[in-house]
């Protein structure tokens, strides 16, 4: 005969046997990392995007000067026009003070006539040592916006060498809400002289004695 079991002893109640804690966690890991692709990826493209939108909006900042013809070639001696154009973009120009610098040994600079876009002469032109200097501006309150022509040079060809007419650094660009230089980008004129072309003279006919 078996033994009498002890009542004071309890029995054991069986364990659920659960999956492994790996396992359960897998699908929830690659979720995140899905998530933080995507999130990583959307950040990526607003940042280009926007990176994109400044470069182009600095592209577009600024007044541009340009002086016409970007080159020329001109017989030594004679007179020809270069034209100081400005674009001023998006701005509203108020003044422009002008410094140009030249070849006095090459080119000679007879005169300057201002253009309308900018009538108001605030410092006369001076031109000497190959330096030209003038200040010009807007009549108040009408600020110069677009294309246009600032004035005129008559410049002389001296002597069959290139030289440059071209803006320096004092260049200054007055624009309305900007308290810094609003000039972005300038273009100078290339000129090149060239030797005057004397025809040679043609022998007169032999007169024929009949």
């Amino acid at each position: 005969m078996d033994a009498p079991s002890d009542p004071t002893v309890l029995p054991t109640p069986p364990q659920e046997v659960s999956a492994p804690v790996s396992r359960r966690r897998l699908p929830v890991i690659h979720l995140l990392v899905t998530l933080i692709l995507i999130v990583g990826l959307g950040v990526a493209l607003v940042a280009l995007n926007l990176s994109q939108d400044i470069r182009s909006k600095a592209g577009n900042d600024g007044s541009i000067l340009t002086l016409l013809p970007a080159a020329k070639t001109q017989t030594v001696g004679e007179k020809f026009s270069v034209v100081i154009t400005m674009n001023t973009k998006t701005d509203a120009v108020s003044a422009v003070e002008l410094h140009l610098s030249y070849d006095p040994t090459a080119i000679q600079i007879v005169s300057f006539t201002p253009g309308t876009q900018l009538p108001v002469v605030l410092v006369p032109e001076t031109h000497s040592n190959g330096a030209i200097a003038v200040t010009l501006a807007a009549k108040p309150p009408t600020p110069f916006k677009g294309a246009g022509v600032l004035g005129v040079l008559t410049v002389k060809a001296l002597t069959t060498k290139q030289s440059t007419i071209s803006f320096t650094g004092a260049t200054q660009v007055a624009a309305l809400g900007k308290n810094t230089n609003a000039l972005a980008s300038k273009t100078d004129s290339i000129i090149t002289g060239v030797a005057t072309v004397t025809p040679t003279p043609k022998p007169p006919r032999p007169i024929r004695k009949f």
